[in-house]
């Protein structure tokens, strides 16, 4: 198969096999760049956010202009915390709040809505965020509408609490399995390897439609095939090999193409259950 055709799956498995929905152990870091109007007259700024699950927060600064003859702008600092409302390989939808200090003025508190929109492919997206802030001052609270608009680099899978050791002592009582898992979950050390290399199929799986959607224009008639290998399990961490086999038509020319190659899932526990952080491909 065309080299191309071979980084597409790939960067689909490397990406959505990360997750948009986050863990216990696994969350997603953003880095933005964003400009807006507001009350605080946001002209251009930057943001660092960290998610993990449905909920997240960020802290941004940003230049604001005066707009005041005579009166030179500044440095705004403030942050929210955001709650996604819905979520989906490419649309996330959230709620925040938030304050932000401001240039000659008096501090401002904020609300609104906002949509994130990415490719699973690619660790970029793109927000939008609307609502209203509130200025108060000696003569009264003012209040007016606050819009962002910016670009994000998210890093996926990013470990916040290193997984715990699973010691002598903590087998003896009784809080953990031999393999890491939680007694409460009732699996032996087959099943939870059992349990891992299915997580890591579905992350495959899903990679692969999101992959596929994202390139109807140039490939149709994808058709892949999916094998998973051995899972090794390590405390609360485990890795899955499996290699992808598929065809599909080149849309331009409607040439088939076909291929196959391996990769490595590496996986973090969260509870009883799996969640994928990352993809490792193998070979050229």
């Amino acid at each position: 198969m065309k080299s191309s055709v071979k980084w597409i799956v790939s960067a689909a498995i490397a990406a959505a096999s990360m997750g948009m929905m986050g863990t216990a152990n696994a969350a997603e870091v953003r880095l933005g760049l964003n400009t807006g109007f507001g009350l605080g007259c946001q002209v251009a700024g930057a943001r660092v956010g960290v998610q993990e699950g449905r909920i997240g927060g960020f802290v941004q600064g940003v230049y604001c202009n005066s707009n005041v003859q005579g009166v030179a702008g500044g440095v705004s600092v403030g942050g929210a915390l955001t709650f996604d409302v819905y979520q989906s390989q490419t649309v996330g939808a959230y709620i925040l709040a938030g304050a932000n200090t401001n240039p000659n003025t008096d501090p401002s508190l904020f609300a609104g809505a906002g949509v994130r929109y990415g490719i699973p492919l690619f660790p970029v997206e793109g927000y939008l965020e609307a609502g209203v802030q509130r200025t108060s001052t000696l003569l009264g609270a003012i209040i007016g509408p606050r819009v962002g608009i910016g670009l994000n680099y998210v890093f996926r899978g990013v470990d916040l609490t290193a997984p715990p050791a699973v010691t002598e002592a903590a087998i003896n009582s009784g809080g953990t399995t031999s393999s890491g898992a939680p007694v409460a979950c009732n699996v032996s050390p087959s099943q939870d390897a059992s349990n891992a290399a299915s997580a890591a199929q579905g992350a495959i799986q899903s990679a692969i439609q999101a992959g596929a959607s994202a390139y109807s224009g140039i490939y149709s008639n994808i058709n892949p095939s999916i094998s998973i290998g051995s899972a090794t399990v390590s405390g609360n961490t485990a890795t899955v090999s499996g290699s992808v086999s598929f065809s599909a038509t080149q849309v331009s020319n409607g040439q088939a193409v076909s291929g196959s190659y391996g990769g490595t899932v590496s996986l973090v526990r969260s509870g009883c259950s799996w969640q994928s952080t990352g993809y490792t491909r193998s070979g050229g």
